[in-house]
């Protein structure tokens, strides 16, 4: 018997209450067991390619169980906001000199888009609401990247792969521009080829039909308004520290 899925069932919620603990677990341990820079990179590389693995878990799968793979969409171009987290995660993972100005400004990118399409795909999972079953493996795997995808970019994070200041929300704007590009490039090459375009980044229509207002321009700003209370936060504390640390110094 096939058992559909339904937003925030008890499967989902149980995935959602694990997922987020094994999370924290595996942000967590490395600040307190992996100091030195080469085992950090590793780690990173880890779950980079983990989430591409999975992703691409589905052709293998068929194909053990005797049926003829089939390569989605999303496997062969960048369709989703989250294709496009997966691929900065990676780059950001395999960059040799990560010193640089340039891996500095990726990295933002890749930590706060990783984080936003995990999440938002974690608490609203759209291949599993529409039709689909926690007990099937295409459901499953894309759970399951999400949240490899989630742990890779807060470790860019808590790792200190870049510098959260208060020019995150910059960064991260020109980032959502090169992926709206990416969108439309996508959208064009499936016209140009004669297939109806796949909304690639939602650029077409909003993701929610229930929700038209909730488009791609409502989202980018949504996101950025986070990155900036985010870094504000952070910059804040770290200002605040500073401050107490000259005190005891001169005291």
């Amino acid at each position: 018997m096939r058992i559909l899925g339904t937003l925030f069932d008890s499967y989902h919620l149980g995935y959602i209450f694990v997922s987020l603990a094994f999370t924290i677990l595996m942000v967590w341990w490395p600040t307190r067991y992996i100091k030195q820079q080469k085992h950090k990179d590793i780690y990173l590389k880890t779950w980079a390619w983990l989430t591409v693995f999975l992703h691409l878990s589905p052709l293998w799968v068929d194909f053990l169980k005797g049926s003829t793979p089939v390569a989605a969409d999303s496997m062969l171009f960048p369709i989703y906001f989250c294709n496009m987290s997966m691929y900065f995660l990676v780059i950001v993972a395999i960059w040799g000199n990560k010193k640089t100005k340039t891996f500095n400004r990726l990295a933002t990118v890749a930590a706060y888009a990783g984080v936003f399409g995990a999440l938002i795909s974690l608490f609203y999972p759209e291949y599993y609401v529409h039709g689909g079953s926690m007990f099937e493996w295409g459901v499953f795997k894309s759970m399951l990247s999400h949240s490899t995808m989630l742990i890779g970019s807060l470790y860019l994070f808590v790792g200190g792969y870049f510098k959260i200041d208060k020019f995150n929300v910059l960064t991260y704007f020109i980032g959502l521009l090169f992926i709206g590009l990416i969108g439309i490039i996508v959208n064009a090459t499936f016209a140009l080829a004669g297939l109806n375009p796949p909304n690639a980044m939602y650029l077409q229509h909003p993701p929610l039909a229930d929700v038209p207002f909730l488009n791609v321009f409502v989202i980018a700003a949504m996101m950025l308004v986070l990155v900036f209370a985010i870094s504000s936060t952070v910059v804040y504390f770290r200002k605040k520290q500073s401050h107490k640390d000259l005190n005891f110094i001169h005291s």
